[in-house]
């Protein structure tokens, strides 16, 4: 039996501009993980994930491909996974198996709130490690995070994929999203053709934080849906939002010079100034991006001396700190859970 597990993810910043081709956002891999086991079987296999059902669901193969014995919407992220992975892992000479497949969830709370750390993204990527390591097939980072943007943007035809390259490649991260329009017209070419070529606008960069750089976390308790914030963003495609665009790439692209000069105020600065600029573009698209709660979550970091912002979609869910006194961190949670926003004990996950 193969164990293996991989981290949720945070968008730090450059939300909403990144998912434009080439635009460039700051990812942290979080210590939440999805659990996952593979073991070898005969005659057909199982998945199982107590997230999406109560008992295991049979499949059996035709013409080497999976097939359910019932249909489950809820195992599309998975099913996609598998059947990228095994199709590149075929295209170079291997042969088909039966396999039981578990996958476990610590992204959500136990009593199931749901904290917008990356759940699918963090499945699609642990299926593809699950199903290479069931195969004996070593892949490097970037080839994981290919075959697992791949699959997930076959099923969710929007996003940027940074949260599959914080997860794939773990720590902090800097990204510039690969070009959509690009990667669609590839798909006539073959799987190890496309995961082989350079892909257009795509960079993953590894940033060392400073070491007295902080990271804190609060959820405000409400989940977003992020593709339909996006949706709604996108649709304000006006010189506004253009503008929003460009103070977007140069506002990140100063953070990530932030991290490499390990300039912990600097990074400070660029993080108050992404969320004034996310404001910027609530207004002008009336999408709700920073929430009353959000707010608050901010304005009492501030007080203590920390920048904060939103995180990913907003909306709801999670808003984040950065601060340089450690001091400060359990009077910020202490004010935050006074004002109804949970605190996550969360650190930067980083493999060994």
């Amino acid at each position: 039996m193969i164990k293996l597990k991989v981290p949720g993810k945070l968008y730090v910043a450059g939300e909403y501009a990144v998912v434009e081709n080439g635009y460039p956002a700051v990812l942290v891999a979080i210590n939440r993980f999805i659990h996952l086991t593979v073991e070898p079987t005969k005659y057909y296999g199982t998945i199982f994930s107590k997230q999406y059902q109560e008992k295991p669901v049979r499949w059996t193969r035709s013409n080497s491909l999976l097939r359910l014995a019932n249909s489950n919407i809820n195992l599309n992220f998975v099913l996609e996974a598998i059947r990228i992975t095994e199709k590149y892992l075929f295209e170079n000479g291997t042969s088909p198996k039966y396999f039981n497949l578990t996958i476990n969830s610590e992204l959500d709370s136990i009593e199931g709130k749901k904290y917008g750390l990356g759940s699918s993204a963090a499945v699609t990527v642990g299926v593809v490690r699950a199903i290479s390591a069931l195969y004996n097939v070593q892949l490097d980072s970037m080839t994981v995070f290919k075959l697992a943007a791949v699959a997930h943007y076959n099923i969710q035809q929007n996003g940027s994929l940074g949260d599959i390259a914080a997860i794939t490649f773990g720590g902090w991260i800097g990204y510039h999203s690969v070009d959509r329009d690009w990667l669609t017209k590839q798909s006539q070419n073959s799987l190890t053709k496309l995961i082989d070529a350079s892909w257009k606008g795509l960079k993953i960069q590894s940033l060392n934080p400073p070491a007295i750089l902080t990271l804190l976390v609060g959820w405000t308790g409400k989940p977003a849906s992020t593709a339909k914030l996006i949706s709604q963003v996108k649709q304000t495609n006006s010189k506004e939002y253009h503008t929003f665009l460009a103070e977007s790439k140069k506002c990140v692209t100063t953070l990530i010079k932030a991290f490499e000069k390990q300039d912990v105020n600097l990074i400070k600065t660029q993080i108050n100034l992404n969320r004034k600029i996310l404001q910027k573009l609530q207004k002008l698209s009336d999408v709700s991006i920073e929430t009353p709660l959000l707010t608050k979550l901010i304005e009492i970091a501030n007080q203590h001396h920390a920048a904060a912002k939103t995180s990913g979609a907003g909306g709801g869910d999670c808003g984040i700190a950065i601060l340089n006194q450690a001091s400060e961190k359990q009077v910020i949670y202490n004010a935050w859970e006074k004002a109804g926003i949970e605190p996550i004990a969360l650190q930067v996950y980083q493999e060994d």
